[in-house]
């Protein structure tokens, strides 16, 4: 994980994050959802932004309803709280500025926990890991990213997997950068590029469109995924964080963990450099 941390996020995010924090905090900008645990019982209902193309952690299933791991955490969390649950899709590109202007109450989405994210958001807690890496054509001989030169690679606008692979790779590759990761992963399959710059989760798409076709080439790192909610909404995060400790100690997280990963829940830290969480 400190590899990709390394890999010049803090230029990349920085200046979007701040800037998206000074609009809506400098306008003065009012939660259009609630803030509080006691007006979000009192409106009864809590809105999570969450994606909706990203199995096993959320996804539509057969029947057009939201499915997944995060689905699995906000229904209980909804069903803690006493409240139903809402959803707003969101993107690698919109996700905090929908959280900080109050579209959603809190974010449960594949983020990746970053220090420069912890500035403007407030993480509860690392709720997954996953790897990081380059997929290609399992017949090719790829095996570091210095040979990604002159060859062309699809990655999600915005994302950590963007500037991952934006920074690593030689200037003369040619990244290619789509609105979702669904269109990345279909411009692999399609032949648009060479290779595709994505999460150890989402390759199962892959294998499964074109079995044995494509391969794991170069892994990047391993990073954790982590809940947010507004440092405006502290005290949710302080609940979110409680909430988050009693599945963790009552097996709760273990078994859903296992439903959907086929493990337990792995050894995630307690702190990192630069970020808290509200969680212990």
């Amino acid at each position: 994980m400190r590899n990709l941390q390394k890999l010049g996020r803090r230029s990349f995010l920085a200046a979007t994050l701040a800037l998206s924090a000074s609009i809506a905090w400098s306008a003065g900008v009012r939660h259009a959802n609630a803030a509080t645990v006691d007006e979000i019982k009192q409106k009864g209902t809590i809105t999570f932004g969450i994606v909706t193309d990203q199995p096993p952690f959320s996804f539509i299933n057969a029947n057009g309803e939201n499915e997944g791991y995060d689905i699995d955490i906000t229904k209980l969390m909804a069903k803690e709280l006493g409240v139903k649950v809402a959803y707003v899709p969101i993107t690698s590109a919109n996700r905090i500025p929908q959280l900080l202007t109050g579209k959603v109450d809190m974010l449960i989405c594949v983020m990746g926990v970053y220090p420069d994210r912890a500035k403007v958001v407030q993480y509860v807690a690392p709720y997954a890991s996953i790897n990081a890496a380059i997929y290609g054509p399992k017949d090719s001989p790829l095996s570091k990213v210095e040979e990604l030169s002159g060859h062309s690679i699809a990655v999600e606008k915005g994302s950590s997997m963007d500037k991952a692979v934006s920074d690593a790779a030689p200037k003369d590759a040619n990244v290619q950068k789509f609105d979702d990761a669904s269109s990345a992963v279909q411009a692999l399959l399609s032949g648009q590029v060479e290779y595709l710059g994505s999460y150890s989760h989402q390759f199962g798409g892959v294998e499964k469109a074109a079995p044995g076709k494509y391969a794991q080439k170069i892994v990047l790192s391993t990073e954790y995924e982590g809940i947010a909610v507004s440092p405006q909404s502290k005290e949710l995060g302080e609940w979110a964080g409680q909430f988050w400790d009693k599945i963790k100690k009552d097996g709760t997280l273990d078994k859903l963990y296992q439903d959907h990963f086929g493990t337990k829940f792995p050894d995630m830290p307690a702190t990192m450099d630069g970020i808290t969480f509200t969680a212990k």
